[in-house]
């Protein structure tokens, strides 16, 4: 029971509550309870902990399709973070290297598999609301975990075992001595008009509105002059629709429409929407020029699993009649850039902003990222917060603004230091228009992360090596 609850306070660093120092404490916690027992004991209670981290942290994912997809999903990725507790028997210093960097492993494992990974909850992307937030242009998330779990061995040192020797190393993270502070630079920018066009009614039947929403975000854009927010006489370069906008086939059924207003506009339009190949659906980013109409055409890479491709189906359609809905999406093979002026545009759609591999192929081409995504069919959940967060966290990783552009919310405009420069009431129509700052400068972030994860698995197998002599040597 009470491993349990110690995963509910570490789950408190994420959406709705936000308090990032929770994690560790709750981190610590557990490494109390577990350090003096046997390894099973050890395993059960990492399991216990990990499900109350999960089961509450995505309780948005049953908001419309019930309890089961949640229990499964939050019973998966427990088992995946559990097996940290494996080394919480080790001695002060040991420790001190060994969770974190078994954390990071896990954490790369979960990014990863299966189905293509989900790396909700990452314990980096609390870090953007730290004192030592600047960790993410050095080593990316992974540094950032490390640091995060490394703060919670140290609590549990220091508070929970006073070993007063550790106190000097907490005070080094919490004051942030040896990290500097990531510049912004680039001298050009870029005048945007993100469009949060809304939709009728929230819930899994987005889809049988998609008329409505498409005329949602064409009234919307085409009366952008009349918009009470507006600065005066600010005239976009980019317009931005959300994933899901044109859910109705921007190429052709819709291709009318979004091209007299483009014309009308007389300005780049970015559209997010749904269209067909020869035999699936597929995700688009499009690039809509006033007088060349869509000039580049993003499709989505990474699907989600169980939302836009349905793994394991036929167990799938056992649990929940629901996924016999989903169709399986056609994914696209490579990232594109869509140039807007001196503007080079990385479009990211709704959950790729968890992958790591995805974005760190393609940054060092762009200069701003745009992040689309639909966040109507978790309802008013805390999702769309807890992806604003990870959002933040990218920003502050790549050293690039990032326009987030929701049908519902959030939609808003992000700083290279994750600092969130403006942002729209969420579930109501609106444009949010804001110049924003292009950068082409890669942090440290984007080579030595990959030495991060490299180092993590590094330490556990030295580790293991080391037990396996002990043991039979």
């Amino acid at each position: 029971m009470f491993a349990f609850i110690y995963g509910v306070i570490a789950q408190l660093a994420f959406a709705p509550v936000e308090i990032w120092i929770f994690f560790p404490i709750g981190l610590a916690l557990i490494i109390k309870r577990t350090h003096k027992k046997s390894f099973k004991a050890r395993a059960v209670d990492g399991f216990i902990f990990s499900l109350g981290f999960t089961l509450p942290l995505l309780h948005w994912s049953s908001t419309y399709v019930g309890i089961w997809p949640w229990l499964i999903l939050g019973i998966g990725q427990a088992l995946l973070i559990s097996p940290f507790t494996w080394f919480t028997n080790q001695r002060s210093w040991v420790l001190l290297s060994t969770v974190p960097s078994f954390w990071v492993v896990l954490e790369w494992i979960r990014v990863n598999y299966p189905f293509g990974g989900f790396g909700w909850g990452r314990a980096g992307f609390i870090a953007v609301d730290t004192p030592f937030s600047q960790l993410l242009s050095i080593g990316g998330v992974p540094l950032a975990s490390f640091t995060v779990v490394f703060l919670g061995v140290l609590i549990h040192l220091t508070f929970l075992k006073m070993k007063l020797q550790f106190a000097p190393l907490l005070l080094i993270v919490f004051a942030n001595i040896f990290v500097p502070t990531h510049s912004i630079e680039g001298n050009n920018f870029l005048k945007v008009a993100a469009v949060q066009g809304s939709v009728p009614d929230l819930g899994l039947d987005f889809n049988s509105q998609r008329t409505a929403v498409l005329n949602n975000h064409l009234e919307l854009t085409r009366n952008w002059k009349t918009q009470l927010n507006r600065p005066a006489s600010f005239e976009p370069d980019l317009f931005i629709w959300p994933e899901n906008a044109s859910d109705v086939d921007p190429l052709t059924t819709a291709k009318t429409q979004i091209s007299n207003l483009v014309s009308f506009l007389e300005k780049s339009l970015i559209v997010g929407g749904v269209g067909s190949s020869a035999s699936r659906p597929t995700n688009l980013s499009i690039l809509w020029e006033p007088k060349s109409g869509p000039t580049n055409i993003y499709l989505k890479q990474h699907l989600a699993p169980f939302g836009e491709v349905m793994p394991l189906r036929s167990i799938a359609e056992f649990i929940s009649p629901l996924a016999r809905n989903v169709k399986d999406f056609q994914s696209g093979d490579k990232s594109k850039i869509f140039q807007v002026g001196v503007g080079k545009i990385l479009p990211v759609i709704c959950f790729e902003i968890l992958d790591d591999s995805l974005l760190r192929g393609s940054i060092k081409n762009a200069n701003l990222i745009v992040a689309q995504t639909n966040n109507a069919t978790f309802g008013k959940s805390a999702e769309s917060d807890q992806q604003l967060q990870i959002t933040r966290a990218r920003a502050v990783e790549s050293g690039r603004t990032i326009v987030v552009v929701s049908t519902v919310g959030n939609t808003a405009l992000i700083d290279q230091n994750g600092k969130i420069i403006s942002i729209l009431q969420k579930y109501d129509p609106g444009i949010l228009y804001g110049e924003v700052n292009l950068s082409s400068a890669n942090t440290s972030a984007y080579w030595l992360t990959a030495w991060v994860e490299q180092g993590s698995f590094a330490v556990i197998v030295f580790l293991l090596l080391s037990i396996l002599r002990r043991r039979f040597f």
